[in-house]
């Protein structure tokens, strides 16, 4: 049993190891990213809303935000915000995603700012921020060119 418990300890260690490292990179990539997108935001790029995917669900403890046993986070790039998450219960994030008929909420409401995430979820974030940003200058294409 013991050897058991030692590996675990090692396996655990590897994860806290790898988690400090992706956020480190996250907030060496994210915090710039999201200071160009306050000064575009400024600029009068502002009233855009775009999600990604769930990246993250967890236990709502006791939080009276949320109803739900779980709270899932999907990455999300807000105008003004710029990179973060949208905080949803799980029983409202699948009824959304299941509801073809629903008109798209908005997302300005449940948008956490980067900083304020969890740093599991921050760390996570990066792997979608590619995405949302190209999303985002596809938008101003014109502008681009």
């Amino acid at each position: 049993m013991h050897d058991t418990l030692s590996g675990r300890a090692e396996e655990l260690a590897h994860l806290v190891d790898l988690i400090r490292t992706s956020l480190s990179l996250a907030d060496s990539a994210i915090v710039p990213i999201n200071e160009r997108l306050a000064e575009l935001a400024e600029m009068g790029m502002n009233n855009l809303e775009l999600e990604g995917p769930a990246i993250y669900s967890r236990a709502a403890s006791h939080s009276p935000a949320f109803d739900d046993a779980r709270v899932v986070y999907a990455a999300a790039l807000v105008m003004p915000g710029g990179i973060g998450c949208t905080a949803w219960g799980a029983d409202e994030y699948a009824e959304r995603y299941g509801d073809s008929h629903c008109e798209p909420p908005q997302l300005t409401p449940r948008f956490v700012p980067y900083v304020t995430l969890p740093p599991i979820v921050r760390a996570m974030l990066p792997a979608h921020a590619p995405k949302l940003l190209a999303q985002l200058l596809q938008s101003f294409s014109v502008l681009t060119r």
